[in-house]
């Protein structure tokens, strides 16, 4: 629980607030504008509360030993006592503890499953630093009983929808780091005007929303007419293709490894052809797959690898639009796709 809430935290103002009552201990602790609420099961004999320094309680309770333990403050210091083990800190100032953000309206609830891998397809494909705050994040869409994440670093995107019912209809943007630390679990979500907020029964957390205008990427999945080519391949064996020839490629120099998927005798191609300082180290790989049309493409290894990552069919459908435009990942039940810009 401590762990969980000191991941929010700031050293310059890193205090939590603890509050043993009825049959729990809660945890509330605040960041740079995040907020992390946890409560674990207790026997509590004296109820009461305390403000201490999360980042030192995180120390004292990894160190202590497994099992039960207890925790005590006596308005001077914070005891923990467990096995032979006894450590303990000085609490803080009332004064500083860390203020609870309003809640959302309605919490509404979401299969967990679905939400995670909602969140892990798309999430990885977030790009922007602090100062591209709207690059950093993963954009969530409610509309028509629908909620549809996307992400992209100009160079890549995804997006993927799953059914909730009872979210307003509503566009959000939420960085993107946070949205993959809290995917896994949670059973609710909701929204502000100012913040997201996930819920996993045991933790809430919350983040304040990133202001912006989010990329238009939608029109880039159309597909406008007949694709040039398609190539449907099994998606692990394209993967440790790709890691494969990613671990033989010896050129120092380049900043991207380039893989090239063309067709061979029937087959998916995937080779990688050194065309930088170090130029002699080569690699091919011949996969079965069920090819139409024209599907030779040059792409970069590393995103090739996180998109397919971020799906989870047993086969996908590697969609050549026209030259030179993104190369579309899908799988059949379209439930997510994926976009990758070629190599020049």
């Amino acid at each position: 629980m401590v762990a969980h809430a000191a991941r929010v935290l700031e050293r310059d103002n890193p205090y939590v607030a603890l509050d043993a009552a009825d049959d729990g201990l809660a945890i509330g602790a605040a960041g740079d504008s995040q907020w992390s609420h946890g409560r674990v099961d207790a026997t509590v004999l004296e109820a009461g509360s305390a403000v201490v320094s999360g980042l030192w309680l995180n120390a004292l309770a990894n160190a202590m030993p497994s099992g039960e333990i207890g925790v005590e403050a006596d308005g001077v210091y914070l005891t923990l006592r467990g096995g032979e083990a006894s450590l303990r800190m000085r609490v803080g100032d009332e004064g500083d503890r860390p203020a609870e953000p309003a809640a959302p309206e309605r919490m509404v609830p979401v299969d967990a499953d679905a939400y995670a891998a909602l969140c892990g397809s798309v999430a990885p494909e977030a790009g922007g630093t602090r100062d591209q705050p709207v690059l950093a994040s993963v954009r969530f869409v409610a509309a028509g009983g629908l909620l549809t994440a996307t992400a992209t670093n100009r160079y890549m995107a995804g997006r993927r929808s799953i059914p909730v019912g009872g979210v307003p209809d509503g566009e959000w943007l939420a960085d993107a780091d946070w949205v993959k630390r809290n995917a896994k679990g949670v059973n609710a979500i909701g929204f502000t005007d100012r913040m997201m907020v996930v819920d996993t029964g045991g933790f809430t957390d919350a983040i304040m929303l990133t202001a912006g205008q989010y990329p238009m990427v939608d029109r880039l999945f159309d597909r406008p007419g007949d694709p040039a080519g398609v190539a449907v391949v099994d998606r692990r064996a394209l993967m440790d293709a790709a890691r494969m020839l990613k671990s033989v490629c010896f050129d120092s120099r380049m900043g991207i490894i380039p893989l090239i998927l063309d067709e061979r005798d029937g087959m998916l191609r995937v080779r990688y052809a050194g065309d930088g300082q170090d130029a002699d180290s080569q690699g091919v790989r011949l996969l079965e797959a069920d090819i139409t049309g024209d599907v030779d493409v040059k792409l970069n290894a590393d995103y090739l690898l996180t998109v397919l990552a971020g799906m989870d069919a047993d086969r996908v459908s590697v969609v050549k639009t026209r030259e030179m435009k993104p190369v579309l990942f899908e799988q059949d039940d379209s439930a997510v796709e994926h976009l990758v810009m070629p190599v020049r």
